[in-house]
């Protein structure tokens, strides 16, 4: 798969559940406590690019945020916010036996430019979007 060139792997999958707000919860086997860029990929195609927004958000911190109802993200014209979309569409794959899996790149040490400290995490996001062009992905990129 095209993300494992960039250095992706997969790091858990999502599972439907009866006990949660979304209907879904997650299994994590790499990176859950690690600051990333996460993909949702189903039949090896990259259905949504993420990543943990701020410096202290874990993996494990920012997949939760898509089990609850209440979560957090950018209202889109449907009145969903981002999380709840996404939290749906992985439900809607699952109930029809697909497999949505979770992949994660931790990219290496920051680095400077001049004096500024460059966030890679944040940096590489829109590229990926760029590149991918995944179809859950609404925010227009470069």
């Amino acid at each position: 798969m095209e993300l494992e060139k960039y250095g992706f792997v997969q790091a858990g999958e999502w599972i439907l559940s009866r006990d949660v707000d979304s209907g879904i919860d997650f299994k994590l086997a790499k990176l859950e406590n690690d600051r990333v860029v996460y993909a949702f990929v189903v039949a090896d195609k990259p259905k949504y690019v993420g990543i943990c927004d701020k410096d202290t958000t874990t993996l494990q911190d920012r997949l939760d945020r898509y089990k609850s109802r209440k979560g957090r993200g950018r209202k889109s014209e449907g009145g969903e916010n981002t999380n709840q979309r996404n939290a749906r569409l992985i439900k809607e794959h699952l109930e029809t036996g697909r497999h949505v899996l979770i992949f994660a790149l931790k990219p290496g040490p920051s680095c400077e430019f001049i004096d500024l400290k460059v966030d890679l995490v944040k940096g590489l996001e829109n590229p990926l979007i760029d590149k991918f062009k995944p179809e859950w992905n609404r925010q227009k990129t470069l």
